[in-house]
């Protein structure tokens, strides 16, 4: 039971990670801790050393498999960390799971998402942490599906594309894979990182930079990434539908994805 004077209660100050299980075991743990660790140091919040953290993570995994029926299946756990309330109120660890909710058919046929109304501030210090105070996502994500979207794609107050509300965006242009930088307002995801990596494995020529909405037009392809979603087509920007390739010769998203689930598998329960 959190105190109620923690400042998670209070103000919503804290950080989480959502994680992906995959039959008891955790998906690119490390990138989750490091990233975790950044957040952490900018708000001032105590971190354990890795094998501390991991040990902890473990045990709760088999604890929420076990309790929800979950062995043998993927699943989320949210891993969250309170801010506390000083020496009389020291951080707290909570855990929840809950089930993926991507199926098959999203893969195979793309998802619809809308361009959001409000602007992102890329100049909030929050937008690069995975901070617990995410009221703005919450509403911008019902907008969203208030037009017929399963997510809903931010521009910044350039008018620069960003994100999308639980997610970062990627997409392709003549050969080209773009993704808008950190500098436009970007949470640096773990999913974003681990699919540059594999660009850049697979020659495929990549740039980060800042990029109208307009740029999205003429895409050929548009997908977005997250620690559950992994790497998820997108079959229409606001009025514009996009055909979803099936074939690796012609699709830079699903020759990327071939690499990814080699990278996921390989890492997935390593310490």
């Amino acid at each position: 039971m959190l105190d109620k004077n923690d400042r998670l209660v209070l103000f919503g100050y804290g950080i989480f990670e959502t994680l992906k299980v995959n039959g008891l075991h955790i998906e690119v743990p490390r990138l989750h801790y490091r990233r975790m660790c950044k957040g952490a140091a900018q708000l001032g919040i105590p971190m354990p050393g890795y094998e501390v953290w991991r040990e902890e993570l473990e045990q709760n995994v088999q604890r929420e498999a076990s309790a929800a029926g979950r062995e043998g299946t993927a699943f989320a756990l949210r891993v969250t960390l309170s801010g506390g309330a000083g020496q009389e109120v020291p951080p707290q660890w909570l855990y929840h799971s809950r089930s993926i909710p991507y199926k098959e058919k999203d893969y195979q046929e793309g998802i619809p998402i809308a361009i959001l109304s409000r602007p992102r501030n890329e100049y909030s210090p929050l937008v690069q942490i995975k901070s617990t105070n995410t009221m703005e996502n919450i509403l911008a994500k019902q907008e969203a599906e208030e037009k017929g979207a399963r997510e809903g794609l931010w521009l910044n107050t350039k008018g620069c594309l960003v994100e999308g509300t639980l997610s970062n965006l990627f997409f392709v242009r003549k050969g080209t894979l773009y993704t808008p930088s950190l500098s436009c307002g970007c949470l640096p995801g773990t999913r974003r990182q681990i699919v540059l990596e594999c660009a850049q494995k697979l020659g495929i020529p990549w740039v980060e930079g800042e990029f109208p909405l307009a740029f999205l037009e003429d895409a050929e392809e548009v997908f977005l990434t997250n620690a559950l979603m992994g790497i998820l087509p997108v079959s229409r920007v606001g009025e514009r539908r996009i055909d979803i390739m099936d074939s690796v010769k012609d699709s830079l998203r699903l020759r990327i994805n071939e690499l990814y689930h080699n990278y996921i598998t390989s890492c997935s329960g390593s310490r």
